[in-house]
């Protein structure tokens, strides 16, 4: 039998007991989405969870252009900020790139893009020493959009300006 109300409203997430405890309810409901899609966290802590070399299933009208990554984790946070429009930040993706591992125990990503990424949103975060990039979002959606822009800005596919970022993202939504 169909619930009428399911019908009618979206069906309200189901808070995994993982999460239960946390302050933060997008980050909350987010972490317990992602429990039910990819199983329980390879690292659970009180605030945080933990998901490594996570293979992405593609959503209903999303294919991920990464389709791994090293790293997935939630915090029980609530970073607002308002680019491209306004949102909450608490999942990050973390992916290793070979274009910019360390050589040498020195960085090889040229520092002038590290500080052009700065300028575009302060959702990217570079690693010289361990070859990484991370992406902080809302969502693996826009993570996977984030780390695309910045896989194409190190391979010269893309020049990394807020424009070309906000029009990415913007296209997903």
């Amino acid at each position: 039998m169909i619930k009428l109300k399911s019908l009618i409203f979206e069906e309200k997430t189901k808070i995994h007991k993982l999460v239960s405890n946390w302050k933060n309810k997008k980050a909350q409901d987010y972490a317990s989405k992602l429990i039910e899609k990819y199983g329980e966290p390879d690292v659970k802590g009180g605030e945080m969870l933990l998901w490594e070399k996570l293979k992405l299933v593609d959503e209903e009208n999303y294919k991920y252009k990464v389709k791994k990554v090293d790293k997935v984790y939630i915090l029980d946070e609530s970073i607002k900020h308002s680019f491209p429009a306004e949102h909450i930040d608490y999942c990050y993706s973390v992916l290793k790139i070979s274009e910019i591992q360390a050589k040498d125990g020195q960085s090889t990503i040229n520092p002038k893009l590290v500080g052009d990424f700065a300028g575009v949103t302060g959702s990217i975060i570079i690693d010289g020493l361990k070859g990484e990039a991370t992406a902080r979002c809302g969502d693996l959606i826009a993570n996977d959009v984030t780390l695309n822009f910045v896989i194409d800005c190190i391979n010269g596919n893309a020049i990394p300006t807020k424009e070309e970022y906000a029009k990415r993202i913007l296209e997903t939504r």
